[in-house]
């Protein structure tokens, strides 16, 4: 299956989570495994249809041989995404029309904020983790999932982003 198909696959997937969370059914024993407590807490609050999504990437991470702390970074990779209303049909204008030029201060609403938050949930996770009392290392590697830059581990959860 091309890249492309699996994306819309998988995003198809995510949308029907969102629009029906009963469907979203997270395996989160395995994450409360693999975390510390500040950090379980900031994944435990994210929807159920991030949860499974979450996961999604940090068993791809640790398949494509991330360590423990890349598959934490991915179970945490949209925490930043807290705080913005999870409408399904903003999510999917959102993706449509890709992320907003706003800054990412003050934090706006409605389909304006998803579209921000779609651009600046990185730099919100990093804050989130880090104020939680995160592991800054897991903090930096969110804060560069978009935009990996040299970062090993933040391009591995891109790269898995985009497939799962």
């Amino acid at each position: 299956m091309s890249r492309a198909l699996t994306w819309l696959k998988n995003a198809a997937v995510r949308t029907l989570h969102t629009a029906v969370p009963g469907t979203a059914r997270p395996d989160d024993a395995w994450a409360r495994e693999r975390m510390p407590a500040a950090e379980y807490a900031l994944y435990e609050a994210l929807s159920p249809a991030e949860r499974v999504h979450a996961l999604a990437i940090a068993r791809c991470a640790l398949a494509r041989g991330g360590d423990g702390v890349a598959v934490r970074a991915a179970l945490l990779h949209d925490v930043g995404k807290l705080g913005f209303d999870n409408n399904v049909v903003w999510r999917v204008l959102s993706h449509l029309l890709g992320p907003s030029d706003a800054a990412a201060e003050p934090r706006l609403s409605s389909l304006a904020g998803t579209r921000q938050a779609a651009r600046h949930h990185p730099a919100y996770g990093e804050a989130l983790i880090l104020a939680a009392g995160g592991d800054p290392e897991v903090a930096r590697i969110v804060a560069l999932h978009h935009d990996p830059g040299d970062s090993a581990p933040a391009r591995l959860l891109k790269e898995c982003d985009e497939l799962a």
